[in-house]
């Protein structure tokens, strides 16, 4: 199908969205939405980090309270969606267009020197978080796969290992390590200039990779959602193409049996820490969320709630971004029951200001952020009109046009950025990459999610 017919069709599908408010002002030029949330391997599931189109939001209490960290403090700014990943020791990731960086704390960004100038596609982890991966990889930059010890690193031993390369023109979208089998590494993509999805393969973790371009009558790209805790051979992948969305399981890598489609985007995808359950979301709640307790062999709808990313604490606690067709509703929401009921938590609104830090990169544009957030006809004593009372922005007030890229940009954007958001294919398209985590959110990881 020529690309321009691919387009028109993620457009279509993006119909319904465009219900929503675009003429708001939106933080970055975007409409405000939650995209990815990662928590710490084999942590409690007190530490949340959650990528939004505006930065990144930090809780330290289960998703109770949030603080904001702005784009700029982590290093990019603009259209960028960083993949993001968490590991053991509590440090967050963050893959840039020209590097990576890592922080603590959320104040201090620590740069990994090794891949600087490299554009991180995925992050991805072993289940116990001691490992990390990055894909990498740009049209005139061949894909490439690196490996850090997070032991290692902590004792002062070890930096970035550039494992091996993927084949010459290889658009490199998301990595998935086997848990059972850590020298069995899986990388999806597609040759630069084609949307036909394939699955490459490493036996000698990451050394040298083989794999070819799947035969499915859909044309769309790959994404990995998951690899099974138990066998190495079988990975669940999910497939965006002209018609919806699939979740694939294969053995081979070759042969792929549908196990659930959708006619909608599936952004959301998730697994529990033990991978005996998965759930995969649509934007749209006519669709809504899905769950397997076979570890993938079966799906059955559990909720009709429209999700961009989903992330499992347990088996039983179930973390969603929610899709927000209006500015104000909610943003955050949490299931304690394998997805089966969905209780807001948080809207924008209810961040609580700015992480503290000691030095204040993005300039005292939290109240600028802030007023792109929240509806302006709250009223006068809504908890929202109080919120920008507290940052000191008048609720009747526009935002003024910022210069930071961790701030608001002001002027409302073109539509076309929430048909975007919503589609998940055209960013693909517009741009040639996927951003992170684990079937997590927008950027088709979910991250991995959103993971």
């Amino acid at each position: 199908m020529p690309a321009r017919r691919f387009v028109c069709f993620t457009l279509t599908l993006a119909t319904l969205a465009l219900v929503c408010s675009i003429r708001t002002a939106r933080a970055n030029g975007r409409f405000p939405l939650a995209q990815a949330i990662v928590s710490v391997p084999g942590g409690d599931g007190q530490t949340l980090y959650l990528r939004a189109t505006f930065g990144l939001l930090v809780s330290k209490d289960a998703g109770k309270t949030w603080r904001w960290v702005c784009e700029r403090a982590l290093g990019y700014e603009g259209q960028w969606d960083p993949p993001i990943a968490a590991t053991h020791d509590g440090r967050l990731w963050i893959g840039l267009e020209r590097g990576l960086v890592s922080t603590a704390d959320g104040c201090t960004m620590d740069p990994s020197p090794e891949l600087d100038g490299e554009t991180i596609k995925d992050l991805t982890t072993d289940p116990k978080g001691e490992t990390l991966w990055a894909l990498t990889g740009t049209p005139d930059k061949r894909g490439a796969v690196w490996r850090l010890s997070i032991a290692k690193r902590d004792g002062g031993a070890a930096a970035w290992e550039r494992t091996g390369f993927l084949p010459e023109s290889f658009n490199t979208t998301t990595i998935e390590v086997a848990p059972s089998k850590p020298s069995r590494v899986y990388v999806s993509g597609q040759p630069y200039g084609t949307m036909r999805g394939w699955l490459m393969r490493s036996d000698d973790g990451g050394k040298t990779f083989s794999g070819t371009k799947n035969d499915l009558e859909a044309m769309g790209p790959f994404f990995i959602a998951a690899v099974d805790p138990k066998d190495p051979n079988r990975v669940l992948v999910r497939h965006l193409h002209t018609t919806g969305s699939d979740v694939l399981v294969t053995t081979d890598g070759k042969a792929f049996k549908n196990v659930l489609s959708m006619k909608s985007a599936m952004f959301g995808f998730a697994k529990s820490p033990d991978g005996s359950t998965y759930w995969a979301g649509s934007g749209l709640a006519v669709d809504g969320v899905f769950r397997s307790t076979d570890r993938g062999e079966h799906f059955e709808r559990v909720s009709n709630h429209g999700v961009l990313c989903l992330h499992a604490i347990s088996n039983d606690r179930l973390f969603v971004c929610d899709n927000p067709f209006t500015l104000g509703a909610s943003a955050i929401a949490l299931s304690n029951d394998q997805g089966k009921t969905l209780q807001s938590i948080a809207t924008f609104g209810d961040i609580q200001g700015p992480l503290a830090c000691k030095s204040d990169v993005c300039g005292g544009s939290w109240g600028e952020t802030l007023a792109s957030l929240v509806p302006r006809d709250a009223g006068p004593t809504g908890p929202s009109t109080r919120s920008l009372r507290e940052a000191g922005v008048s609720a009747g007030d526009p935002p003024s046009r910022s210069t930071c890229g961790c701030t608001v940009a002001g002027d409302p954007a073109s539509s076309l950025d929430l048909v975007w958001l919503t589609t998940g294919l055209v960013p693909l398209v517009m741009r040639g990459r996927a951003r992170t985590r684990r079937g997590s959110g927008l950027s088709h990881r979910g991250r991995r999610h959103t993971t």
